[in-house]
């Protein structure tokens, strides 16, 4: 029976991350996978040249060799044995998963900061630190979404959490409060 998508990610994700933890080189690859990914996002013909059925194992090796110089001998292993079971392909969930896995072990969370107006990456690092503060965790990497709609504020939605510290839901609020108190 063939593996899903979701199930090739979690095992291969899983695998990287156990043997980078027990080699002690977990930061390294973290970094190098992160890299690897905005490449292969960057220029996704990589992956299919990579995945490629009719393109030879020798020519695919010899591509690989030249994307891997600069990695550690963990990930250049790791490559190649991608390479050798046809996984390419799934190269993006694989280093998503393996990020999932990293952020949990070290504390981080991803989300999203709506705001009426652009924030600075100060603004968004701060925002970042004081939830990470609340919530226990040593950090909180967070994108800046602009939705005029909100008015002012802040809405930070951050993986299961969201609070809402926008002008447009205390208005709704007060709103709320008066139609009530009539």
């Amino acid at each position: 029976m063939a593996l899903s998508r979701e199930e090739i990610a979690a095992r291969y994700g899983a695998a990287l991350f156990g043997y980078a933890q027990d080699s002690k080189v977990l930061d390294t690859v973290y970094e190098e996978m992160a890299e690897l990914k905005k490449a292969v996002t960057a220029n996704p013909k990589i992956i299919s040249v990579l995945s490629d059925p009719i393109l030879s194992s020798k020519d695919k090796k010899s591509v690989l060799t030249a994307i891997e110089k600069d990695f550690s001998d963990e990930v250049q292993g790791f490559l190649n044995l991608l390479l050798e079971y046809n996984r390419f392909g799934d190269l993006v969930d694989i280093i998503d998963r393996f990020v999932l896995l990293y952020d949990n072990e070290k504390k981080i969370a991803s989300g999203i900061a709506t705001t009426a107006i652009k924030l600075d990456d100060d603004q968004l690092k701060r925002l970042g630190k004081s939830f990470a503060k609340k919530y226990n965790l040593n950090n909180v990497r967070l994108e800046n979404k602009v939705d005029p709609s909100i008015l002012g504020g802040v809405v930070l939605q951050v993986k299961d959490r969201v609070i809402d510290g926008s002008v447009k839901n205390k208005l709704k609020k007060i709103r709320a409060q008066i139609i009530d108190k009539n």
